[in-house]
């Protein structure tokens, strides 16, 4: 199936930089991001908070002064238009903004058979949300995904590992492409020629004590972690109380902090379990939090054989009889 081409076209005067990195990973999960521009008029001081989040994802601000109400949305509209008409690799529109004013753009974009997103808060109106293909609220963005960190920062193993992770798998071996694909996004720069190497396939397999090939063709293969290859910190077992689930990975707290975990850290058997905020859990520590810690990827603890001990659902019916 081919993957869409976004053009994500943020209204700057409507959402906070703190949710850019969010909406930006959002749209990653519907395709590829090819245009990122953010509107507003960037001579007012208390739209400041917005450099270091444009310069760290590279998005385009885009300056409109305040001539008369709305000036910032006109300019969004128009450029919107002209994508439309003008760039043939554009086949969908990220529109990213709780104005329902919006309604009428997503609609003429849909009507001319791109794909329309939106992403804004809960109090965005209905003629809006419904104009869309697909609405996400902001409250649900990804906030807690580690930062994206280049090459330099961190050794060559551990960028492996993370891109790896990255792919959410659910414990199947992964494409060597998807690796590749994954390594890009979290360092754009990166290069197996970096290493000394032709290319990934041949990086990877130099990293053999990390990998193992899996059904390896002449021109596609796949890749699994080695079992032991990264050693666990602790598996000490403890409880706690999940406090969010996103579908393929949540986060749970515990008397020593929060805990991140994905899909394929559920035990076997509840693997399918639809999790829930409210759930008790019994797991197994895999790193313990570190509060202190710069990144949010480090201040989370990871869990492990997550195991549902008590359902938040059942236990508040039982409550009321």
């Amino acid at each position: 199936m081919k993957s869409k081409t976004f053009a994500v076209l943020v209204d700057g005067e409507n959402i906070s930089p703190k949710d850019f990195k969010g909406v930006v990973r959002e749209v990653e999960k519907n395709g590829d991001v090819a245009i990122q521009r953010v509107y507003a008029d960037w001579t007012q001081p208390h739209r400041a908070g917005w450099k270091e989040i444009l310069h760290e994802t590279g998005a385009r601000p885009v300056h409109q002064f305040n001539y008369g109400k709305d000036a910032a949305d006109h300019a969004l509209i128009m450029d919107a238009i002209e994508l439309t008409i003008s760039n043939p690799r554009i086949d969908a529109v990220c529109i990213v903004s709780s104005d329902g004013g919006f309604h009428t753009l997503a609609q003429r974009v849909r009507e001319k058979g791109l794909y329309v997103m939106g992403i804004g808060k809960r109090n965005t109106p209905t003629r809006l949300r419904r104009a869309c293909h697909h609405f996400v609220y902001t409250d649900l963005l990804e906030k807690d995904e580690p930062e994206p960190v280049v090459a330099e920062e961190q050794s060559l193993e551990e960028l492996l590992i993370r891109a790896y992770r990255a792919t959410d798998s659910d414990g199947e071996a992964v494409y060597l492409g998807q690796l590749g694909t994954q390594l890009k996004k979290l360092d754009p720069a990166f290069d197996p020629r970096s290493y000394s190497f032709p290319s990934l396939k041949a990086l990877i397999k130099a990293n053999a004590h990390l990998f193992e090939m899996e059904s390896e063709t002449h021109d596609r293969c796949f890749i699994s972690l080695k079992h032991g290859a990264v050693p666990e910190e602790t598996n000490q077992v403890t409880e706690g109380v999940v406090r969010r689930w996103l579908g393929h990975y949540g986060f749970i707290d515990a008397a020593h902090g929060s805990y991140y975990f994905a899909k394929v850290n559920v035990i076997q058997e509840q693997r399918d379990r639809r999790l829930k905020s409210g759930d008790k859990v019994r797991f197994v520590v895999a790193k313990h939090p570190e509060p202190a810690a710069e990144h949010s990827s480090d201040q989370n603890g990871k869990a492990k054989e997550i195991e549902v001990i008590s359902d938040s659902f059942v236990e508040n019916e039982m409550a009321q009889l």
